[in-house]
């Protein structure tokens, strides 16, 4: 596989605004498997418990993993360690934001599972785009016109926090997981740029209504 890996989970996915890599790994995550038929995607793997779609798939050209609703995976993360296991270091997961908050807290979560594992996870929805870095590391994002750009503790603390390219700098500063600061930032510049000594970033892109 190229590394790249696009999961379709059981949110609500608009599908007008999506494109799949040619040579991405694609797998659904229980009713994410409508989303890829509506886009006329041959997944290379469908997994879950299927109880979001109310029946198991056909397995007509389909690697299938069927599992009981009693585990302690949530079919996303399912999907996840599949991807990981095949030697995915990009992971972009549709469907995962919005609905239920339970959802959305265990999908973020998903990030940080991504993030210790060697690689890059990503939540896209048309609203938002959610990311997780690690301490140790320096990561651009591109400017995205109409779009707020946040970075947020995920740990008690992020420390040697440096983020620049934005209207709102920091150099070498301290985040807390029980202080919101880093909200509401904006990319100035092509990219802005962002790294960390210690701990975990949550970097949240939201379109501005």
């Amino acid at each position: 596989m190229s590394g790249k890996c696009v999961i379709f989970a059981g949110g609500e996915i608009n599908t007008s605004d999506l494109s799949v890599p040619d040579d991405a790994f694609i797998i659904c995550a229980d009713k994410g498997c409508l989303a890829a038929e509506k886009l006329h995607l041959t997944p290379h793997l469908v997994i879950g418990d299927f109880d979001s779609l109310g029946y198991v798939p056909s397995n007509e050209n389909k690697n299938i993993k069927t599992y009981s609703p009693q585990k302690d995976d949530t079919d996303t993360l399912l999907a996840v360690k599949e991807a990981l296991r095949a030697g995915a270091k990009e992971i972009i997961i549709y469907g995962a934001l919005g609905g239920r908050l339970d959802h959305t807290i265990a999908n973020i979560q998903t990030l940080a599972y991504i993030a210790e594992n060697n690689a890059v996870g990503t939540l896209v929805s048309d609203e938002n785009i959610v990311t997780m870095q690690l301490g140790g590391t320096k990561r651009c994002y591109k400017q995205r016109e109409g779009f707020y750009f946040s970075v947020l503790s995920y740990t008690e603390k992020c420390t040697g926090v440096n983020i620049s390219g934005t209207e709102y700098t920091l150099t070498n500063g301290e985040l807390d997981y029980s202080f919101p600061l880093g909200v509401s930032n904006h990319i100035t510049e092509a990219y802005g740029e962002v790294s960390l000594r210690t701990g975990k970033l949550l970097i949240i892109e939201s379109k501005e209504s």
